[in-house]
């Protein structure tokens, strides 16, 4: 069930201010913690809750999110916590505002090479 917004996640400590995004498995929702922090919060998107092999697809979430949360990088999102809301596993994350490289490709073009190379290294780096 997709959240709305104004709605509270764990028992108020984070409110749903808007969805950011939703892709093939995931949803992920801008959030704003009890502190008035920005986070974000994703989990699996509806589509997934409804199918057979959700129990599947949870665990695979689940134990991606355990192995993130162990990471720690500059150019990799930080996870903050990973939480269960009723039956459905969430990571925590930073919020970094801005728009993502995918997006940003899509409205100006092709990225200059110097540019370009920056995000590689950076990726190779993390």
């Amino acid at each position: 069930m997709a959240w709305s917004t104004g709605q509270r996640l764990q028992k108020g400590k984070y409110t749903i201010e808007q969805e950011l995004g939703l892709g093939g498995f995931g949803i992920t929702y801008q959030v704003r913690d009890e502190h008035g922090n920005s986070m974000v919060v994703k989990s699996l998107n509806d589509p997934i809750q409804k199918h057979p092999d959700f129990i599947k697809f949870q665990q695979d979430f689940l134990n991606e999110a355990l192995k993130l949360a162990r990471c720690s990088h500059p150019h990799i999102v930080r996870i903050e916590e990973v939480i269960q809301e009723g039956e459905l596993w969430c990571l925590v994350m930073e919020y970094i505002a801005g728009t993502d490289l995918a997006s940003r490709v899509e409205k100006t073009g092709t990225l200059p090479e110097a540019e370009a190379l920056l995000y590689i290294r950076q990726i190779g780096a993390a």
